[in-house]
């Protein structure tokens, strides 16, 4: 009989390939119909894909450094998950290289003609300027697959020896790890997305941003976990019933679930209610024309249904109800990110073009491709974590 490893280890080398071949294809067509159409629409669309994609490589990062931080148990049930997620910032640095070519294709700021004729832009140059935002860009990236390989090489070597030592200085790291993320990915989500629509500003809108990347890792992991039976525990052991670590990630998800509502709305309600023209805008541009449509969408999706629906212990309870409600959202945390950035080039009048799809595919295959790759790779759980998730017979409802 295979070991879940072993099976593992065939199904990834088989999918690994088939994501590869798939994000290949998926780019390549993109990049033929950006030069035979619309390059401005490619690029759009390529931002839409890399915002996303980066999103559940940097929750999982901040995942890691949670659970080493607070010696969570259910951090153990994702544990290779994120690890495997984590490690694929290498690959986001990568894809990040063709926007840094093509700055004046997305951003106002980035246009000196643009900056010259405005009187705000030139008093915001002294931050949004292109070797400025370049910078920042290669210190986010160094920052963060820093943190990725100090917290996996230490991971493996605290799987391997079990040293207290090495435990303390993952959890010293995940301490100093959780400031650096917050830090650094409220400014990147700035220079990022709010910079695509400079007059505006919020100080809501990072802390918007890392609760999104948040619930959408999660999500993603709960899935995973799922698909691979026993990941969690990195042995073939067949999950008849479910262990509290396990129960504690459907109440985690209820969690960023209200989190990321909580923030978001209260953005909303207050730009709203103080009805200054300049903040107001952002909103107006996406609510008219059909944008409206999908904000209700992502509300519902994203909030009101995951609510309702993890209000129920006997669905927080169930990892295959949970892994159908995180497919959701993280399929709507795309649509979220969708509408984030297209009414930055379209206000107020919905724009759908087939490289939004093609182009999230085509980066999703490589961003699996390496996933996988390295999720065989990963170590499995010490003997003494692997016993701590295995309920006590009798005591824990059956997953159905």
């Amino acid at each position: 009989m295979m070991t879940t490893d072993q099976n593992l280890t065939t199904a990834a080398n088989r999918y690994s390939y088939i994501s590869l071949a798939v994000g290949l294809v998926g780019l390549a067509v993109g990049v033929i119909g950006a030069f035979t159409g619309s390059l401005e629409r490619f690029f759009q669309a390529y931002l839409v894909a890399f915002i996303f994609w980066l999103g559940l490589s940097l929750g999982s990062l901040a995942f890691l450094m949670i659970h080493f931080l607070t010696g969570s148990r259910w951090g153990l049930t994702v544990r290779r998950v994120n690890e495997a997620a984590a490690s694929t910032l290498w690959l986001m640095a990568g894809l990040f290289i063709p926007l840094l070519f093509n700055l004046k294709r997305l951003y106002l700021w980035a246009r000196p003609e643009v900056v010259q004729a405005n009187p705000v832009l030139q008093m915001k140059s002294v931050y949004l300027n292109v070797p400025f935002f370049t910078g920042r860009a290669v210190f986010y990236f160094a920052t963060w697959i820093l943190l990725a390989f100090i917290i996996n090489r230490l991971s493996a070597r605290w799987v391997k020896s079990g040293e207290p030592a090495v435990k303390e200085r993952l959890q010293g790291l995940g301490a100093f790890g959780l400031i650096v993320y917050t830090v650094t990915m409220s400014f990147a989500s700035i220079d990022w997305l709010m910079s695509l629509q400079p007059f505006w500003s919020s100080t809501a809108y990072g802390l918007i941003i890392i609760f999104g990347q948040l619930l959408s890792s999660l999500s993603f992991a709960i899935l995973i976990l799922n698909v691979v039976p026993g990941l969690g525990l990195g042995r073939n052991w067949n999950l008849r019933t479910t262990p509290i670590p396990f129960k504690d990630l459907g109440a985690l998800l209820l969690t960023f679930v209200m989190s990321w509502a909580y923030v978001a709305y209260f953005q909303f309600l207050i730009i709203w209610a103080g009805n200054i023209p300049g903040e107001v805008s952002w909103y107006l541009d996406r609510i008219q024309g059909g944008w409206l449509t999908v904000a209700i969408l992502v509300a519902v999706l994203l909030f009101v249904l995951p609510f309702v629906v993890l209000i129920s212990m006997k669905v927080r309870n169930n990892l295959r109800l949970l892994a159908w409600l995180g497919a959701l959202i993280v399929l709507v945390s795309f649509v979220n990110v969708y509408w984030l950035v297209i009414p930055a080039f379209h206000p107020g009048q919905f724009s759908l073009s087939w490289l939004d799809i093609l182009l999230p595919i085509g980066m999703g295959g490589l961003w699996i491709a390496d996933f996988l790759f390295t999720l065989k790779m990963r170590p499995a759980l010490r003997e003494a974590e692997q016993t701590s998730l295995i309920p006590e017979t009798g005591h824990e409802s059956a997953v159905s």
